[in-house]
C-alpha cells in the first residue's frame, strides 16, 4: 500500500494498493478527510505511522495562500488518523503552524511566504517517540533550515516538543533551532540551503539516514543543486547528524529510499533500496559500512532535462 499526492485542483493524497515489486494493477483512489475545518486548503499526507495492530496516524503538509500575493503560500503541518486503512482520515488539528500575520509577502523564492512543511516522520528504535523532521520557513532567518520536533507515542495528540535554542521545548513561542541553518534565507530569489528531508532507519548501517534537497543559485524557482545524505545514530540528539554528503548533482525534488525486503517501506531500508526522485525511480541506492571506495562512488549527475527525458518529455519539470 502506498500513499502519494497531487496538486490539482488543490493538494490532495491518493492511496494505492499493489505488489512488493512496486507494480500497481489498480488505479489510485483519493482519500477523504473528515471533520476538516479548511476543506479548500490543499493537504498532502507526507508521513504515516501505524500503531501495532491499530490505526494509521498521518502528518500532512498544507498550503494556505498568503493573501495578496497571487502565488505565495504559508505552509503548516497538521495531524490526521485513519481507522480504515487510509481510505478516510479524521482531521486531528495543527501540528505546527505560524500565525497568518507573520506571512511576508515580499519574499521572492517563488513559493513560500513563511511557515513550516515538507516533512518526514519516523519512530525511534525504542518505540517511545515519533520524530518529525521538516523545513522551517520561519520569518526569522536564523530559524530557517531543517528542523525537528518529537511526539510521545503514548500520546500522539500531545503538544509537540520542538528542538530550540533551549533544547526540547513545548513552548510554542520559541522558534526552532535548525540542524542546518540556511546559508541564504528564503526571502531571496536564490535561497541557499537544505529542505525537504526524507528519513529512514537503515539496518545495514544501524543508523538513521536523511536524504535532503539542496537549492542554490535559483531565480524564484528553487532550482535543485543536488541531493545529499546525512547519518545519525540518535534522533534525540539533533546535533549528532553528520555533515551532508552529495550523492546526486542536480536531480529533482523529494529524494526518497524505499526498502525491498518484507516489512520494509520508506522508513526501513537494508543494504539496497529503490531510490526515488519526484516520485519516480530508475535507480537503486546501496548502503555499506565500508570506508572509501572506487572512483565510481562519485555523485550521480542528473540534469532537469535528463530527468524530464527519462520519465517523459511531456512532463513539466520545474527543477
Amino acid at each position: 500500500m502506498a500513499f502519494f499526492s497531487r496538486y490539482d485542483p488543490i493538494g490532495h493524497t491518493l492511496r494505492r494498493v499493489g505488489r512488493r515489486d512496486l507494480v500497481f494493477d489498480e488505479p489510485p483512489v483519493a482519500v477523504t478527510f473528515r471533520d476538516d475545518p479548511e476543506p479548500l486548503i490543499g493537504k498532502w499526507i507526507e508521513a504515516i505511522w501505524q500503531e501495532p495492530g491499530g490505526p494509521l496516524h498521518g502528518w500532512f503538509h498544507a498550503e494556505t495562500p498568503a493573501c495578496g500575493t497571487g502565488k505565495l503560500f504559508m505552509p503548516h503541518m497538521g495531524r490526521a488518523r485513519s481507522d480504515d486503512g487510509g481510505l478516510t482520515w479524521r482531521y486531528g488539528g495543527d501540528l505546527l503552524r505560524l500565525p497568518p500575520a507573520l506571512a511576508d509577502r515580499s519574499w521572492r523564492n517563488g513559493f513560500f511566504a513563511g511557515g513550516y512543511g515538507d516533512l518526514s516522520a519516523l519512530p525511534d528504535r525504542a518505540g517511545r517517540s515519533i520524530y518529525v523532521f521538516f523545513s522551517s520557513y520561519h520569518p526569522d532567518e536564523f530559524a530557517q533550515g531543517i528542523a525537528v520536533l518529537r511526539l510521545p507515542i503514548s500520546d500522539l495528540a500531545a503538544p509537540p516538543a520542538l528542538w530550540t535554542g533551549e533544547g526540547w521545548s513545548t513552548d510554542e513561542r520559541l522558534p526552532p533551532k535548525p540542524i542546518w541553518p540556511m546559508r541564504r534565507g528564503w526571502c531571496h530569489a536564490d535561497p541557499d540551503g537544505f529542505w525537504g528531508p526524507a528519513l529512514h532507519y537503515n539496518r545495514t548501517l544501524d543508523a538513521f539516514v536523511m536524504l535532503l534537497n539542496h537549492t542554490a543559485g535559483g531565480a524564484g524557482d528553487l532550482v535543485q543543486e543536488g541531493v545529499y545524505v546525512s547519518l545519525s545514530r540518535d534522533p534525540a540528539d539533533p546535533d549528532s547528524w553528520s555533515p551532508p554528503l552529495q550523492i546526486v548533482q542536480g536531480g529533482a525534488w523529494y529524494p526518497q529510499a524505499v526498502g525491498l525486503e518484507e516489512g520494509d517501506g520508506d522508513t526501513i531500508v537494508g543494504s539496497v533500496g529503490r531510490f526515488f526522485m519526484a516520485g519516480f525511480s530508475a535507480w537503486t541506492i546501496e548502503f555499506s559500512r565500508a570506508v572509501g571506495g572506487p572512483p565510481a562512488d562519485r555523485p550521480l549527475t542528473c540534469s532537469a532535462q535528463q530527468f524530464a527525458a527519462l520519465f517523459g518529455a511531456d512532463r513539466r519539470c520545474p527543477w
